[in-house]
Formats: structure tokens, C-alpha cells, sequence
């Protein structure tokens, strides 16, 4: 009866989302419906593309130029008799054919094998992925489940889409109307590392009087000897002068070598707001490959219409992650977590950072499942682990609150995992941190062991490379793990965890020389030797009851409280985001948002796995 009764509740769930026309994008999404989808869309590409590299930023460029006006819908596709499309706007007379023709290609191969199933978004999206990968850039898996636009209109492209001309406000007000941060635009803008560009984009810089400053004088004239004055409106130059043909970190150093074709390129580096991530991306092409991946992903989700293909994972037992998850099934679960948490905060500020360790503790060891909540009459669950009994109680007690409080509206229905992540989310809004949509559908684990912690919690002695190492077996890149580490401006820590840094560090310097001074003494001052193990103190000495990007810039003037805080200014290789976010707290938010949101997809459990606990403490009998 309750896998039926589940089952019809999921059943009236799809039919409300098919009636509104909405959905998720699914990675899987034609996995049963056109599992072939993405290799034949690799082979067009790939056929396309040994007829002329071309192929590679075109299909790119028209991801972007699709995106940005009417969401990732193909809109940008569309030919009309009339002249009047998308396409047929003055910003985009300029898109290459190439790569009309390979979206129109693989298109064709698909339906050959899949018959009016894959949209027209999906495949464009698929295909700019594939030129990436083929010119050495990363590869990543593409979201789908997109449906195709019924609007073209020239008249919409006019002020969505970025001006060469471009300040770096104009950039961050442009990308941030579809939910792209500075970080986001500035990794996009590294995909003009395989762009090309005609003269009159930019002639401005090379013939007004005098030659703009910022442009190297070598490199100037090479501008002009390619683009004399009155040339052939035709004619077009590579943007990237050293390696046109190959995805790599080289946008950025010419951009520090003054080589940025245009000024809103050249301004990343120009503008102080900007530059030191443009440095990071310069020196570490990881870093830069990660936050490409981030942006892209979320380019992908700009305006997309979805829905009325939802029945082929319900067919194989599966589930997915959805924000509208309980809306027909208990509609009022978010809600009544807010009023249980709001009241546990008004009793214990701890609750707080509390409950946001609690599921970070849970997320990173079997998944964000709920298995740390189970309790051991044997002393051997999660909970008991030595790197989670410092864990404090107002957590368990939320959770377990809410979910006692939820049963009573929605018996059975919602997971204790669910809760937790509803509750995470309401405690960063209110400490003064960003509001963003949760995504539900987890169900509770059922395992819950002590010896599966070992290995699997950041130790305060971290360094990057070991920090690095431990996100990424989670999914989550350096720039996820740097945002992460900004909750620990609501953090506390007992004195044990940091002692080594006040009274053994080294032999030559018993205090750790990247603690600051005046802060180190504060430290020994509430945290003297042989201090009682349950004394705690707050990570942010400055603001530690608000969500703010106070503890980057606790960071730069060496106030973090663990090496593993730190080591994240210390080192190069994370230095520039430390800055960014320091500087920038939209920044920080939007990063930490997309972070959050992608840690509480780590390991879940959906559809017919796990269980749904009925105590958060106890797995059903």
C-alpha cells in the first residue's frame, strides 16, 4: 500500500507539472528515449568540425547568442521570409554559418534515429559542449530535457547581448539578469580564446586619436596591419593572437600583456574589481576550467522551457531532485521548517551554525541521506564518529523538531534529508545570507556507521591540495570549496582544533607565522593551555552572527582561525577568489549559492532508495 500510495502522489505531481508546462533538467534525460543522442551528436560534430575549425567558435558563439535573448531555446535558429528572426538582428548578422549548420546537421542524424524526441535547444547545447572538448577544453555532462522556443524576433536581441565596447559594470549587470556572477562572465569571456572577430568591432581602440592605452603597442600594430582602415567589412581576426586554435587559460595572459582584442576584454584585467581573478585563470588553468564548467552549466539553464517528458524514469523506479518535489504531496513543508527554525534561532543563536555543520557533516560521508542523525543504542552510527561528536545538539534538535512538526501535516511524505536541507537554507537567510531554491526528492539512508567518517571530513590542517582532493571526490570544484569554507563566518570551533597553531607549530616558531599577532594573542587569551575541551570561539572574530564575506577579509589580514582557512589566501592558486570575495560579496553569494546547491545533490538517494524515516534518529522498523 505505501509504495501505491507513493506512487499515485508522484502520479498527480507529473500531471500538475505537465499541465504548467514545467521541469528539470535531467543529465539523463534521453536515456531511455535516445540513449545514442549524445555520440551521434559527437560524430556530426566531429565531421563538421575536420571540415573547418570554424566549426568550433561558431557553434559556440551561437550557444551564447542563443541563450542570452530568449533562453537556451533555439529561438536563434529560426529563419523567417520576412527577415525579422533572431538571427536576423544587426548583433547576430555576424554568427557564423558553420555553425547553424552543425546544430541543422546533428539535428537531422537524430531524428533519423529518435523522431520528433530531442530538441533543437538540447542539441545545440550538446554540440557547443562537443567543440570545446574538441579543441582541448574540458568536458563536462550536459543537463537536458530543453524544449524549443515559439518566439524569434529581431527586436529582442537589442540590449542582451554584451557590447566590445563594455565596462565591467555594464558586463556584471548584463550576465546578472540571467543569474550569472562576475566570476561566471569573466570564465565565459576566456571561450573568446577560440573567437574571432571582424575589424569594425573594435577599430575604435586602434584609429581614434590617441590609441587606447591599454593595448600593447606591438600588438596594436598587428591590429592595424591585419585591419588597415576601410578593409573588406568580411575580413576577421582571431581574438586569442597566440593560440586561436586551441581552449586554454592563454585569453587571460593576453590579457596581462595588454592583448585583449576588446575593451570589455581588456577591462577584466584593467579593472581592480576583476583583475585578480584574471591573474588565477592566467596561472592556474584549472582553476579556470572548473569556474568555465560552472558557467556553462548555469548558461544552460538561462530561460529554458522544459516539461511533458517526465513518465521514463518513473517507469525504471528512479527519481530526480526537483524544487516543485512536494508541491502537490505537502505544499506547506518549507513553510513549516521556517516557522521551527525561526523559533529554535530565537531560543540559541546556535542553531545556526549548527545546523549548517550538520549537513555538510552529513553530505560528505554517505551522501546527504540523514544517516547522522541516526542514533546507536551501540555508540557505532555516524553521529558517534570522533570528527562529529563535537557536532553540537541545537542541529539534531531542529531537524528533529521540524520533521515532528511536518509529520503532522504530511504523515510519511517528506525525508528527514529533505528537512535538513530546507533547514540549512533558512538558517543561512536568516543570518543575513542569500535566499536560493532548494531542491528536494531525497530520500533517508539506511546506513549509518562510525568507520565510514574516517577520511572523509577536512581536517583543520588541510592544506590546498588536500582540500582540493576531498571536494572534488564530491563533485565539487576549488571555487565550490573556497565559497563553502565562507559558512565558517558563522562558525565556531573548540580550542583543540587550532592549538597547535598558538603553542607548537614549529620548533623555531611555536605560533603559526601566518596567524596575525594581535589575533594569535586573542586566541591564547580565550584559549589558554589545558583549557576546558567544551570552551568555543567564534571563527569570525569580527562579525561572527552574520552571513557576510567578512571571513575573506578576515583571511587577508591573517585571522583565519584554521590552517585550512588560512592556507586559501597563503596559497597563489586560491589567493585571487579569497580577494574576489573579499571584495565582492555578490560575488561570494552567487558563488556559494551554486556551491550549496551542488553539495546537496552529493549522494542522494531518490526514488525507490532508502526509506522515508518516520524518526530522523531511527531507521523504520
Amino acid at each position: 500500500m505505501e509504495v501505491l500510495r507513493r506512487w499515485l502522489i508522484l502520479l498527480s505531481m507529473v500531471l500538475m507539472i505537465m499541465q504548467r508546462g514545467e521541469g528539470q533538467l535531467l543529465e539523463n534525460f534521453y536515456a531511455n528515449s535516445c540513449p545514442n543522442l549524445e555520440s551521434i551528436v559527437r560524430q556530426e560534430v566531429s565531421t563538421k568540425f575536420t571540415q573547418t575549425f570554424v566549426t568550433i567558435p561558431a557553434t559556440l558563439r551561437l550557444f551564447f547568442h542563443d541563450c542570452f535573448v530568449e533562453g537556451c531555446d533555439a529561438s536563434v535558429l529560426i529563419s523567417s521570409s520576412s527577415g525579422d528572426a533572431e538571427k536576423d538582428a544587426k548583433d547576430n548578422l555576424s554568427l557564423a554559418g558553420d555553425g547553424f549548420d552543425t546544430v541543422i546537421k546533428a539535428k537531422q542524424a537524430v531524428e533519423t534515429q529518435c523522431p520528433g524526441v530531442v530538441s533543437c535547444a538540447d542539441i545545440l547545447a550538446l554540440a557547443a559542449r562537443e567543440v570545446v572538448v574538441l579543441a582541448g577544453g574540458p568536458a563536462w555532462e550536459v543537463e537536458l530535457g530543453r524544449r524549443d522556443g515559439l518566439i524569434s524576433q529581431a527586436s529582442r536581441v537589442t540590449g542582451n547581448l554584451p557590447e566590445p565596447e563594455f565596462n565591467l559594470d555594464q558586463l556584471n549587470t548584463l550576465f546578472a539578469r540571467n543569474n550569472l556572477t562576475q566570476l561566471d562572465m569573466i570564465a565565459l569571456s576566456g571561450a573568446h580564446t577560440l573567437g574571432f572577430s571582424h575589424c569594425d568591432r573594435f577599430s575604435s581602440r586602434i584609429y581614434s586619436s590617441p590609441i587606447d592605452p591599454t593595448l600593447d603597442s606591438s600588438y596594436a600594430q598587428q591590429l592595424m596591419d591585419a585591419c588597415p582602415q576601410n578593409v573588406d567589412p568580411s575580413i576577421a581576426i582571431n581574438m586569442d593572437p597566440e593560440t586561436p586554435r586551441t581552449f586554454d587559460n592563454v585569453y587571460y595572459q593576453n590579457l596581462i600583456g595588454g592583448k585583449g582584442l576588446f575593451s570589455s576584454d581588456q577591462v577584466l584585467n584593467t579593472d581592480p574589481d576583476s583583475e585578480p581573478t584574471v591573474s588565477d585563470f592566467a596561472t592556474n588553468p584549472g582553476n579556470f576550467n572548473a569556474a568555465f564548467i560552472t558557467a556553462m552549466r548555469k548558461l544552460g539553464r538561462v530561460g529554458v522551457k522544459t516539461g511533458n517528458e517526465v513518465f521514463m524514469m518513473m517507469q525504471k523506479g528512479k527519481g530526480q531532485l526537483s524544487e516543485t518535489f512536494y508541491r502537490a504531496s505537502c505544499p506547506k513543508v518549507e513553510s513549516i521548517v521556517r516557522k521551527v527554525v525561526t523559533e529554535k534561532i530565537n531560543q540559541t543563536f546556535v542553531t545556526i551554525p549548527a545546523t549548517l555543520r550538520l549537513f555538510f557533516h552529513d553530505c560528505f560521508v554517505e551522501g546527504c541521506d540523514a544517516s547522522v542523525l541516526i542514533s546507536s543504542p551501540n555508540g557505532d552510527a555516524e553521529k558517534d564518529a570522533p570528527d562529529n561528536l563535537s557536532l553540537a545538539g541545537d542541529g539534531f534538535d531542529t531537524v528533529i523538531k521540524a520533521k515532528t512538526e511536518v509529520e503532522k501535516s504530511c504523515p510519511r511524505v517528506v525525508s528527514c534529508a529533505d528537512i535538513l536541507t530546507i533547514a540549512t537554507r533558512d538558517v543561512i537567510e536568516l543570518a543575513g545570507g542569500p535566499s536560493f531554491k532548494v531542491e528536494l526528492g531525497r530520500r533517508d539512508g539506511l546506513i549509518s556507521k562510525a568507520s565510514s567518517v574516517t577520511g572523509n571530513l577536512p581536517d583543520p590542517n588541510f592544506n590546498l591540495t588536500q582540500l582540493n582532493t576531498m571536494f572534488a571526490k564530491n563533485n565539487l570544484t576549488q571555487t565550490d570549496m573556497i565559497a563553502l569554507s565562507g559558512a565558517h563566518t558563522v562558525g565556531f570551533s573548540h580550542c583543540s582544533r587550532f592549538a597547535n597553531r598558538l603553542y607548537s607549530f614549529s620548533p623555531s616558531s611555536p605560533v603559526d607565522p601566518d596567524l596575525d599577532p594581535t589575533y594569535a594573542q586573542q586566541l591564547m587569551q580565550a584559549c589558554p593551555q589545558n583549557v576546558d575541551p567544551r570552551i568555543a570561539i567564534n571563527m569570525d572574530p569580527a562579525t561572527p552572527q552574520t552571513f557576510d564575506n567578512m571571513y575573506f577579509q578576515n583571511l587577508v589580514t591573517k585571522k583565519g582561525l584554521f590552517t585550512s582557512d588560512e592556507v586559501l589566501f597563503t596559497n597563489k592558486a586560491s589567493q585571487a577568489t579569497v580577494i574576489d570575495f573579499a571584495n565582492n560579496p555578490g560575488d561570494f553569494s552567487g558563488a556559494f549559492v551554486t556551491a550549496i546547491r551542488k553539495l546537496g545533490r552529493v549522494g542522494v538517494k531518490t526514488g525507490n532508495a532508502g526509506q522515508i524515516r518516520v524518526d530522523c534518529t531511527a531507521f523504520n522498523s
